[in-house]
């Protein structure tokens, strides 16, 4: 009887001892990163970085991606469903700058803070529809300018050049192209010969650059708005035996691209130091929880990667 007893008693210690340990736990946050594609190395990086800022902050992290990078309304799904679920905070990096402001109103209107992460929504849309919103990104207009900048001074300050632009409408593509174009034009001898979407995708960048290259066969730069695209207009360039003669560059820093710049296959790309903002955003997202005041916009220094510079990673 007394054994038995001093088991029961060993028994209720044990789950006293317990009951802090589980408390903890259900008292983690719960925050949500909710992405548009993983089929980029870029989100892969931004992925990973959210997993060790969740790993170091103790937080119970919940990483769901769209099929597609242009999936808007199944993105837009998930953000619904984790307003449904009650999750402590979103991070959310849209494919569409106008399309995610419902959904951003619907978990303001929830109360649960949501943060927009690189792709930044359309700030006249946003005020029309009384949406204040919290960003953390690069500034997409000052690193377009930067690739294109880096990419006329190498090929002297003059001949003809091409754009591969992003998605449509999607504010970071939109933005690079601003950027390169207020770059070009501060060469009088540069002539923008083509600009085309090219959708972020690198087997539509070789077929789109190949059409071009075809029209246009003393064409000297191709500027990328990402690396996926710069990879695919590097392999129409050596399929029409242009290599070293047509230089292209690209945004993003992703492996791939920082090996084609060692390489000389790429004159620059743009590293937006993805884990960078994604610890940012989680950091602004626990603020929020905790009512604690974050900045409206928060950028992230990009850095031009150029073959001296590469040379670092």
């Amino acid at each position: 009887m007394k054994s038995k007893l001093l088991k029961n008693i060993f028994k209720i210690t044990a789950l006293t001892a317990l009951l802090p340990s589980l408390a903890y736990a259900a008292d983690k946050p719960q925050i949500a990163l909710l992405m548009k594609t993983l089929s980029n190395e870029y989100f892969i990086s931004m992925r990973q970085g959210a997993e060790e800022a969740a790993k170091k902050q103790n937080i119970d992290l919940i990483v769901q991606v769209a099929e597609k990078e242009d999936s808007t309304e199944q993105l837009v799904g998930l953000v619904e469903n984790m307003i449904a679920k009650k999750v402590d905070a979103i991070i959310v990096t849209p494919n569409d700058s106008i399309a995610f402001i419902p959904a951003f109103q619907k978990a303001e209107k929830a109360g649960i803070p949501i943060i927009d992460l690189d792709v930044r929504l359309d700030a006249k849309a946003a005020e029309a529809a009384g949406l204040k919103f919290n960003y953390v990104g690069v500034d997409n207009f000052n690193g377009g300018y930067l690739e294109a900048k880096s990419l006329a001074d190498a090929i002297g300050g003059k001949g003809n050049v091409a754009i591969l632009e992003g998605i449509p409408g999607v504010d970071n593509g939109e933005q690079r192209k601003g950027g390169a174009l207020k770059a070009f034009g501060e060469y009088p001898d540069i002539k923008i010969v083509a600009s085309q979407s090219a959708n972020w995708e690198t087997e539509q960048a070789l077929n789109v650059t190949t059409n071009i290259l075809t029209a246009n066969p003393n064409i000297k730069a191709i500027f990328a708005a990402n690396d996926n695209m710069a990879i695919g207009a590097v392999t129409a360039v050596e399929n029409a035996g242009l290599a070293g003669k047509v230089l292209v560059s690209g945004y993003d820093g992703i492996p791939l691209a920082i090996e084609y710049v060692k390489q000389g296959k790429m004159q620059n790309t743009i590293d937006q130091l993805p884990k960078k903002q994604v610890a940012v955003a989680i950091e602004h997202a626990l603020k929020q929880i905790n009512k604690q005041p974050i900045p409206a916009v928060y950028y992230v220094d990009p850095v031009v990667v150029d073959k001296e510079q590469s040379k670092s990673y």
